[in-house]
């Protein structure tokens, strides 16, 4: 009996040693890193509503003007022949109020995937398809930015995610994404699908997104938010220069009354005056039917990277809206038919 007692305490030990050998190899291959940013100021807009007609002006400590301030945890583990899986959870935040944008514990991002030689999938969380047109906004959708003009259509997440990234073929690739509705007896209610298509070198790029958001009918009902948004654009960059161009059109043919339509245009320019100061020009207009008719945002901004964590930034604007228009800049609610006018400064850091 003592014997066999003490070879099965050594294969015990055996097992655990190459267990704990496992285990120490498992972790060398994986990383998890804590990451974020911080980004707040302070803004003015004019023209903001009152009551009525009545329009004031609005001064205001800021955050997210420059970007979204947010924290994450993101991490990938080398699985071996070329796959890996990684994982990301984020959530943005008001860094004046630190107040959570949107509800849940990670309002921007939850999910986990894998990628290899044929490309990557993933699954949870994420932020819509759309939102591919930072990559040709002048701006890099600040709060002055192809969102404006769209009340925010172009920034919206998606929830119950499914996507697929293919490879880059000589810098071109295709991604495309589904959410689910979840709603029992129908595939499409509340479901959301996108498509994108890019082409990146060295000196240009080029996008083209389709995205479509249904209501709990499945129905295109609201323009900002169940509706249709094709996207097209691009970049070129000419030594220290990079122009900007864009187009976009949103659709809600489910819309009873009221405008069923957007068309944005958008141009702009990054000139790198050196290696820490950019500075921002950017214009952009749309047409919206129904008798709304036309706005447009003219913008200056530049950015100064103290460090490459740290950047202070300040940028103007105006927008001009038309007889049937409301859209707003920063905060508050516009009066139909005024111009607002927007100022913002701060600082954005990342670790």
């Amino acid at each position: 009996m003592h014997t066999i007692t003490t070879k099965k305490i050594v294969q015990a030990l055996g097992a655990a040693a190459l267990f704990g050998a496992c285990m120490g190899v498992a972790q060398a291959q994986s990383n998890v890193t804590i990451y974020g940013r911080v980004d707040a100021g302070v803004n003015y807009q004019s023209g903001v509503q009152i009551s009525g007609t009545k329009t004031g002006s609005q001064w205001g400590a800021s955050g997210n003007e420059w970007g979204t301030s947010m924290i994450g945890v993101m991490g990938t583990e080398d699985l071996g022949g070329g796959l890996s899986a990684f994982f990301k959870l984020e959530n943005g935040f008001n860094a004046d109020n630190g107040v959570s944008n949107g509800s849940g514990l990670w309002t921007r991002r939850s999910y986990v995937g894998l990628t290899g030689s044929l490309g990557t999938v993933k699954a949870g969380k994420d932020l819509a398809i759309v939102n591919a047109i930072w990559d040709i906004d002048p701006t890099g959708q600040q709060a002055m930015s192809t969102s404006t003009l769209v009340n925010g259509r172009n920034w919206q997440g998606q929830n119950n995610m499914v996507s697929y990234q293919t490879p880059s073929f000589g810098g071109f690739s295709t991604t495309v994404t589904h959410g689910f509705g979840e709603v029992a007896g129908s595939f499409t209610a509340s479901s959301n699908d996108g498509i994108a298509f890019t082409m990146v070198k060295p000196n240009y790029e080029l996008l083209a997104v389709y995205d479509v958001q249904r209501d709990a009918n499945g129905q295109y009902s609201s323009l900002y938010a169940n509706s249709k948004d094709l996207i097209l654009g691009g970049t070129l960059t000419i030594d220290k220069l990079k122009l900007f161009t864009g187009y976009e059109n949103v659709s809600a043919s489910a819309v009873t009354s009221g405008a069923t339509k957007i068309s944005q245009y958008w141009l702009g320019a990054n000139y790198e005056v050196t290696p820490a100061l950019t500075l921002i020009a950017a214009a952009y207009r749309n047409n919206v039917n129904a008798g709304v008719g036309s706005s447009s945002l003219f913008m200056l901004g530049a950015n100064y990277s103290l460090s490459k964590r740290t950047l202070l930034y300040a940028s103007v604007g105006t927008l001009h809206n038309s007889a049937g228009s409301n859209l707003t800049i920063e905060t508050g609610t516009g009066a139909t038919g005024a111009n607002m006018n927007a100022l913002y400064f701060g600082v954005s850091h990342s670790f």
